[in-house]
């Protein structure tokens, strides 16, 4: 039978008094507890705080005590202490995020424990050495598990959570109203000189839409002086930006929980789960995926689906892309010049395809090289070591695949993966946008691009059979023809484009009156 001391008693009573002290936690976290037939918290009294054991997740004995260990009276609990003299302070371990404060590192795991994305069981199951540590794997999964590389979302949990999403409906409504709300007098659209020309063009296009809307917008990169920072910053592609060589000034706490982050890449990757930690410490997020907007929303984040319509307009080559091999090898008629309202059956280039290899590519390509070699085709197929710069040696790659898909009848979409994620930047602004008709793999719904409307899918082992269709039967081309007129349609409709900027003007007003 335990032996309470006056210390002993004066702590229990401290601890119930504060009601700080989380039962269910401590419980699962040390199952011994329960056999020891001790309420839990005289255990951690008597015993718990001896073994390092914590009173609930924003609490860690050991950091606690190494640093008032001279003042804690003799027998004293360091909880009990900290309850008594320090309770406006945070002493819990912040693993690999050192830079950032208690208050942004707890609005990240209170987000990521609300998150459909992750589980702790799933988290264990694909990482068993976390079992053996202190830590919940919640807080292991944030303060190192993220920075360490590891797997923290299980694909069994986000295809689940997408999959309930893809089953609702979804439609674009033209919006007419405006807030009337206060806007920043200043916005930067971030991007990092050196990541992908892709996210580039995102950005542009993003910071024209804000100046469109009334906004004062720029352009600005890592290289920005972080002292002429705007009001709000957007950070387009938050795990690139902050990942490459650079970015360090910007990983400031104040800047993080005061911006925007614009998410452009598929939950599944390793790129999505690194941007993770900047996304649930911001004030805001956009994101080119419909469906990912509820698993943000639920954390409390404001969200907003930008995914912009691309106005149709030639693509311009510089003298030297000209020069280039690339533009070299395209047929005679592509080498003169392009236009997105070109009619399908004028172009030269059969079928097209820009991307990096993955494994089911190189399977699709290679299953298909014998139907491919009768047609007119340009694959620019490349290995990745690294984002697809717009400047150096790959200068010529942020042009050339939207002019060749002005040239080109049908442009390829084949997914990196099994994901059917709808790939904007390849579907509207590659394709669509070049008045070329894109053959994808089937993709989630989209509020505006409707399948059989504004594109065509299909199963990479039929796909040649629906090109076979379009370019050589009647009835194929008049349908691409067709597909060739909605597009058009849609993105030279001037009210939709007014109702996006509306919609982003909106959003931005929303959230900087969050922050005022």
């Amino acid at each position: 039978m335990a032996t309470l001391t006056a210390w002993n008693k004066k702590d229990i009573k401290t601890i119930i008094e504060s009601k700080k002290f989380d039962y269910e936690y401590y419980t699962s976290e040390n199952p011994d507890v329960e056999t020891s037939g001790l309420d839990p918290i005289v255990h951690y009294v008597l015993f718990g705080y001896k073994e390092n054991k914590n009173p609930n997740e924003n609490f860690n004995t050991k950091i606690y005590y190494n640093l008032y260990k001279n003042t804690l009276g003799n027998g004293e609990n360091p909880f009990a202490h900290y309850l008594r003299n320090n309770e406006n302070l945070h002493f819990f371990e912040k693993g690999l995020l050192q830079e950032y404060s208690y208050h942004s590192i707890t609005l990240a795991l209170n987000r990521l424990k609300n998150y459909p994305f992750f589980n702790a069981d799933d988290y264990l199951n694909m990482n068993g050495d976390v079992a053996s540590t202190t830590l919940s794997p919640l807080r292991h999964a944030l303060l190192y598990g993220i920075g360490e590389g590891r797997d923290i979302f299980s694909k069994r949990s986000i295809a689940h959570a997408l999959g309930v999403e893809c089953r609702k409906p979804v439609q674009y409504e033209i919006s007419t109203k405006s807030l009337r709300k206060p806007a920043p007098k200043t916005i930067g659209v971030f991007h990092h000189s050196e990541g992908n020309s892709f996210i580039k063009e995102i950005s542009e296009c993003l910071n024209d839409y804000l100046n469109e809307s009334g906004l004062n917008s720029r352009l600005l990169t890592e290289k920005t002086n972080v002292q002429d920072a705007p009001d709000l910053c957007i950070f387009c592609a938050p795990h690139e930006f902050f990942f490459l060589s650079g970015s360090e000034p910007w990983k400031k706490d104040e800047i993080i929980r005061n911006a925007i982050m614009f998410n452009t890449e598929q939950p599944q990757t390793l790129w999505f789960t690194r941007g993770i930690i900047y996304i649930f410490m911001s004030a805001g997020v956009m994101d080119l995926c419909y469906q990912n907007l509820k698993s943000f929303s639920d954390v409390g984040l404001p969200v907003f689906h930008f995914d912009p319509p691309v106005e149709m307009q030639d693509c311009l080559l510089t003298s030297s892309d000209r020069k280039h091999p690339l533009f070299r090898v395209l047929p005679e008629g592509a080498q003169k010049n392009s236009s997105p309202f070109r009619p399908f059956h004028e172009r030269s280039i059969d079928v097209s395809f820009f991307g990096n290899a993955s494994r089911k590519r190189e399977k699709f390509f290679s299953r298909s090289a014998s139907f491919f070699s009768d047609y007119q085709t340009f694959f620019y197929y490349r290995k990745a070591e690294g984002p697809l710069p717009a400047s150096g040696v790959y200068d010529i790659l942020s042009r050339l695949p939207r002019y060749v898909s002005e040239n080109s009848k049908i442009s390829l979409n084949i997914h990196r993966d099994d994901n059917s994620f709808f790939e904007w930047h390849r579907i509207v602004k590659q394709g669509m946008a070049s008045g070329s008709i894109v053959v994808t793999e089937e993709c989630f719904p989209h509020p505006l691009y409707k399948e059989g409307t504004h594109f065509l899918a299909e199963t990479p082992r039929h796909m040649p059979n629906l090109i076979e269709w379009l370019i050589r039967s009647e009835e194929g081309q008049k349908k691409a023809a067709e597909i060739q007129e909605n597009i058009i349609n849609t993105l030279e409709d001037d009210d939709l484009f007014q109702s996006k900027s509306r919609d982003v003007k909106n959003y931005i007003a929303t959230v900087w009156s969050t922050l005022k």
